[in-house]
């Protein structure tokens, strides 16, 4: 098996859908675009013809080689390496991620600061990320992305967009950062932790990950949900709470 399949890559083919997203990002000319993947450079080169910078980061050593000889741009700046790992500053977040790094993408960029980002996710994922409360896709991810960010799926992309063809249908989504919204990474985790327990009631949810925490100050109807019934505002409120008593 070679290494793009097993970093879970499928190679984004499809011209038509290469221009949809681009044309999503609404470039103005003088942004930062940040991509995480150049894969084939595709997308890359689609960018840096319409973008004022673009920083684009792969971490398999042959596609980084590959694109480094045939991409020829002077406002390109190609990084090998892991980019969630990489410290940089961008507008704007442009993507094909591989399938597999889904939820970790979201985590990273709920602490970044960014215009908007317009990323392809395998449908399955998108639905996770605007699941109904309560519902069986419901979950810590489903929280997070729904109390931080405005997600707007905007083009469903079939198999034959790729290469190889994937099992399963994308999208492409617009996400934006909700105003006055920040999350450190403690309260991140703890979102987690609940949701870890998400069939048990808020009180015993509480009990379990924080012995002796006061319970007086949540109101009784609260304390008799269970975790997956949660709103995106309330789990944050347990999360907060739960901060505070870990500090």
């Amino acid at each position: 098996m070679s290494r793009r399949r097993l970093l879970g890559q499928h190679t984004l083919i499809d011209p038509t859908v290469v221009s949809a997203i681009v044309e999503a990002a609404e470039l103005k000319g003088d942004e930062v675009i940040y991509e995480i993947g150049t894969g084939s450079g595709v997308l890359t080169e689609k960018l840096c013809k319409v973008a004022g910078r673009v920083i684009s980061s792969e971490i398999d050593e042959k596609l980084y080689y590959a694109a480094l000889s045939r991409l020829n741009y002077p406002n390109l700046t190609l990084v090998k390496g892991d980019g969630f790992e990489l410290d940089v500053e961008f507008d704007v977040f442009v993507s094909s991620l591989p399938y597999r790094c889904s939820s970790r993408f979201v985590r990273w960029l709920l602490g970044k600061k960014f215009k908007r980002a317009v990323v392809l996710l395998q449908k399955d994922f998108v639905d996770k990320l605007l699941a109904k409360v309560g519902s069986k896709h419901y979950r810590a991810v489903s929280v997070l992305a729904q109390y931080a960010l405005n997600i707007t799926p905007i083009l469903s992309v079939p198999p034959t967009a790729f290469s190889p063809k994937p099992k399963v249908h994308s999208s492409v989504v617009v996400v934006t950062p909700k105003p006055n919204v920040e999350l450190s990474g403690e309260v991140v985790k703890t979102v987690y932790k609940l949701f870890a327990l998400r069939k048990k009631k808020v009180s015993t949810a509480l009990k379990i990950l924080a012995k002796g925490v006061e319970l007086g100050c949540l109101p009784q109807d609260l304390l008799e949900k269970r975790i997956a019934a949660l709103t995106p505002s309330e789990a944050m409120v347990l999360a907060e709470l739960l901060v505070k008593r870990y500090d």
